[in-house]
């Protein structure tokens, strides 16, 4: 079963959210050095109030994360980022679909509601390769970084 993550899941989506950082391919966000705990944390808060949601499964084994936030060129559009999708490496498979498709129906639930205008959805390198596109998502482009 999929729910809605809540204060008291914190300390759990913390330990969701080191993880994530250190699969990144991004070595400076795997450094745990530069991470900000207290910052996560205030972050997951006030996700978890209403700046998106936060959803989990019972046995606390996977996580989605979203936040809403208006689009940096158009400020009077609300977007639906997905930002964080983990699940514990001995638990994938079905357990990650079921919480991307919690993850679409509240998306499609707060756009029918006038809540958000866009909803962001992406492919991690090294993840499974998921056609959004059979959902109704269209493709945006890729994202390419370079490091020191």
């Amino acid at each position: 079963m999929i729910r809605q993550a809540t204060r008291y899941d914190i300390p759990r989506l913390m330990e969701f959210v080191e993880s994530y950082a250190k699969a990144n391919p991004i070595r400076a966000l795997a450094d745990p050095m530069n991470h900000n705990y207290q910052h996560v944390e205030q972050l997951l808060f006030q996700i978890i109030a209403g700046k998106g949601f936060a959803l989990i499964d019972k046995e606390m084994r996977g996580t989605l994360i979203a936040v809403k936030q208006r689009n940096i060129w158009c400020p009077n559009i609300i977007e639906l980022h997905e930002l964080l999708w983990w699940v514990d490496p001995e638990h994938r498979g079905i357990l990650g679909g079921r919480l991307w498709a919690e993850f679409h129906t509240k998306a499609k639930q707060l756009m029918a509601d006038g809540q958000i205008d866009v909803v962001y959805s992406s492919v991690s390198e090294g993840g499974p390769m998921i056609d959004y596109t059979k959902r109704g998502f269209k493709i945006m482009g890729a994202t390419f970084f370079k490091e020191q």
